[in-house]
């Protein structure tokens, strides 16, 4: 943005006005994948009370950790599954950026509604700061799928 002021000093590089875009955007994918048989007044009040609970746990702002866990949590190639001589076979592939995180995304939730159908704020706080500190289901998700990855990287070369 060009100023005709000489003197203005830019406060913040390009860079770091993509991280409320960020924020504005996985959260509201985040948001949406909460709702669920339209109870949007509820996931409304789950994520304020997650932003609350965030910034109680780790005393930084709500939208560093929860960009912070969704890095951590984001894959860096996925399994597809493809048809070769009769039998399946899982072929690791890597993913785009906008990918890792609406998958990252997925997985939260679904780890949430496998442990049992209420999500509350309390035990998706407690996944999210988990995945801060690279441990917890996330993780561990994370890690299988890339060990499988690590396995089949041979079929790689069949399905390009």
């Amino acid at each position: 943005m060009l100023y005709k002021n000489k003197n203005y000093i830019q406060k913040y590089s390009y860079k770091h006005e993509y991280f409320p875009f960020m924020w504005h955007k996985y959260h509201h994918l985040f948001f949406r994948s909460l709702i669920f048989r339209g109870r949007k007044v509820w996931a409304f009040n789950l994520m304020c009370n997650l932003k609350y609970e965030l910034k109680i746990r780790e005393c930084i702002e709500p939208f560093w950790s929860f960009l912070i866990a969704l890095l951590n949590i984001a894959p860096d190639v996925l399994l597809f599954p493809k048809k070769r001589g009769g039998g399946l076979q899982w072929i690791p592939l890597p993913v785009s950026p906008k990918k890792q995180y609406t998958f990252a995304v997925k997985w939260i939730i679904k780890l949430m509604r496998d442990k049992s159908r209420i999500v509350t704020s309390t035990s998706l706080c407690d996944v999210l700061v988990q995945a801060i500190y690279d441990k917890g289901p996330a993780i561990e998700k994370k890690k299988s799928v890339h060990a499988i990855a690590d396995l089949n990287r041979h079929l790689v070369r069949f399905f390009r």
